[in-house]
């Protein structure tokens, strides 16, 4: 067992670079001003609002990056300064703002999407109907396992 673990995060890696790199290649060297953590806050609003065009509220987005709304409200200012990120007042609450990812950085992701698609297309391509289907389902199961918390083991401090 020991040995199949070992080759699936090996494999996971392997694809985890190459798609890295990929898009390493596809984004505006501004791109490399921006810290970790910021990335991480541009790429997990774009995320939110992939699902939703609506924009997301700053608490939303301070709970998906597991920070308090200060630091998140901090980032955001500082990412709004450097046009990654769009503040929007909300129709719905006057005193609430939506955020969204700054236009140059939008249509980059959605030119990356689209590529990466259609890589994925030519290698679903390659598998025949069945191997397509058990790997999505193997892929689901997955997701699914690491969406629950109580899987992962205790963290180490």
């Amino acid at each position: 067992m020991q040995e199949k673990i070992s080759e699936l995060r090996r494999n996971m890696r392997r694809i985890e670079l190459r798609v890295k790199e990929f898009f390493s290649k596809q984004i505006p060297t501004e791109i490399f001003h921006y810290t970790l953590s910021q990335m991480r806050a541009i790429d997990t609003l774009y995320a939110l609002n992939h699902d939703s065009s609506n924009g997301v509220h700053l608490k939303v987005l301070a709970e998906k990056l597991n920070i308090t709304p200060a630091a998140a409200s901090e980032m955001v200012d500082t990412l709004v300064r450097k046009g990654a990120i769009i503040r929007k007042n909300d129709p719905a609450d006057r005193r609430a703002v939506r955020l969204f990812v700054g236009e140059n950085l939008q249509k980059r992701f959605e030119i990356c999407e689209k590529q990466l698609d259609e890589l994925t297309t030519c290698f679903f391509s390659t598998l025949s109907e069945d191997e397509g289907r058990i790997f999505m389902d193997v892929i689901r199961k997955y997701a699914e396992f690491t969406d629950d918390p109580e899987n992962f083991p205790e963290v180490v401090k």
